[in-house]
């Protein structure tokens, strides 16, 4: 492939990426005895996922990439080195599970590591939002990625924690620059029906208020909103912290444990389809949202690539 038609690439140290340890921890007490057991167990009945490749030739030869077992709900992923087409090392290990949603989105930039083994990607899912993710293919896909190119793409999150957000949560906002630019902003978006102009920001700066009430403080409810951020730390952003709405929950068994599934608006941008993710937990703390709550909490977002958007739109 065109080197100049790849998308952004950074290159960082691997001990920057963080460990997997943390992730495996959300599977099990105890990872150091069960990680090893469950990777035996993947290599009983194994998948090698070819990605976007078409063909073989098209394949890392210093890598492969082994999930399994085959037909489990939860697999474990496995990136080998490989010399001369034999097993030399394990690399990297981390769990995995689907997703029933797909999106459609440009990969803007890759961050990998120096051992080109993981990466996270920034993943442009509608002209205003982006996500990053833990790219659970990149053993297959980094060589085909292109820039501007459309790809169908599986959002899932592992849970660290999650609540739910109290209903008429509230912040009371009496900062005067802040009053200023909230009521400056709906007025102006009020009067472009909800478009905002290409001069917002000159258009905020020149407003000034009209009474004394458009001074006063201002009571913002945060109980039906739908927020996204992802880590700030440069190979972790795949580690974020969401706001959204349930809109499906659902079940899966797996290692002889019970986890629930929460389908949540991650982004929902005026005019765009909203951005859902697939959630995973086994905690018993966070079993009992419903659909049609909003919920709130840290998770570890991954991304799935297995076909480009061929659709013509």
């Amino acid at each position: 492939m065109n080197n100049q038609n790849r998308p952004e690439i950074i290159t960082i140290d691997d001990k920057n990426f963080g460990s997997h340890v943390e992730h495996w921890s959300l599977l099990t007490e105890n990872p150091t005895q069960e990680v090893p057991k469950w990777l035996g167990l993947a290599l009983e009945t194994p998948v090698m996922p070819m990605g976007l490749c078409q063909q073989e030739s098209e394949m890392d030869a210093a890598v492969w990439l082994i999930q399994g077992p085959e037909k489990s709900a939860i697999q474990f992923s496995q990136v080998i080195e490989v010399d001369n087409n034999k097993p030399k090392s394990l690399k990297t290990a981390f769990p995995i599970f689907s997703s029933p949603y797909t999106l459609d989105a440009t990969v803007e930039r890759v961050i990998t590591c120096k051992s080109n083994t993981q990466a996270v990607l920034q993943l442009k899912v509608n002209p205003n939002s982006v996500v990053y993710a833990f790219d659970s293919l990149y053993s297959v896909n980094h060589n085909q990625y292109q820039k501007q190119q459309s790809y169908k793409v599986q959002l899932n999150g592992w849970a660290y924690s999650l609540e739910k957000v109290s209903d008429h949560e509230q912040i009371v906002v009496d900062d005067p620059a802040s009053i200023k630019h909230h009521r400056a902003l709906n007025e102006i978006l009020s009067e472009n029906n909800g478009v905002a102009p290409a001069n917002l920001q000159q258009l905020i700066d020149a407003w000034e208020p009209k009474t004394e009430a458009d001074k006063e403080p201002v009571t913002v409810d945060f109980s039906k909103m739908v927020a996204y951020l992802y880590g700030e730390i440069l190979g972790q952003e795949d580690e974020a912290w969401f706001q959204g709405k349930v809109v499906g929950k659902t079940s899966m068994s797996a290692l002889n444990e019970d986890y629930t599934l929460y389908d949540v608006t991650l982004i929902l941008d005026e005019n765009q389809p909203a951005t859902l993710i697939r959630i995973a937990t086994k905690d018993n703390l966070y079993k009992n949202f419903e659909i049609g709550q909003y919920i709130r909490g840290n998770i570890w977002i991954q991304a799935n690539i297995y076909a480009k958007n061929t659709s013509n739109k």
